[in-house]
């Protein structure tokens, strides 16, 4: 499991933030974004070659072009698309952590 202490966080604040998030993601730099409450993480796992984690609930190392797409249909956020993209570019993996409502974008 990786360790994400010392990765920067940002809040998503209704996508005030996604520039920021997309040229962190661009640059191949790590970062974690702090989600809505009410996020909908509804998606299949094994659809975007996640690995389940069963002790915490979190869906790991997961395709993240594929799965934040399918996360901004799901939840109407037109700028998660946007940092789909960017995750696309960089090849980037993608944690995801509905219990803590957090969305890990890493190499």
């Amino acid at each position: 499991m990786m360790d994400s202490d010392n990765f920067p966080s940002v809040d998503w604040q209704d996508g005030q933030n996604a520039d920021r998030v997309k040229m962190q993601v661009r640059r191949e730099e790590p970062v974690i974004m702090k989600m809505p409450s009410d996020m909908d993480w509804s998606v299949d796992g094994s659809e975007f070659e996640c690995t389940a984690d069963p002790d915490d609930g979190m869906q790991r190392d997961c395709e993240g072009g594929g799965l934040l797409r399918k996360l901004a249909e799901l939840n109407d956020m037109p700028e998660l698309r946007e940092i789909a993209g960017a995750c696309e570019f960089s090849s980037s993996r993608v944690d995801i952590d509905p219990a803590g409502g957090r969305i890990i974008i890493h190499d």
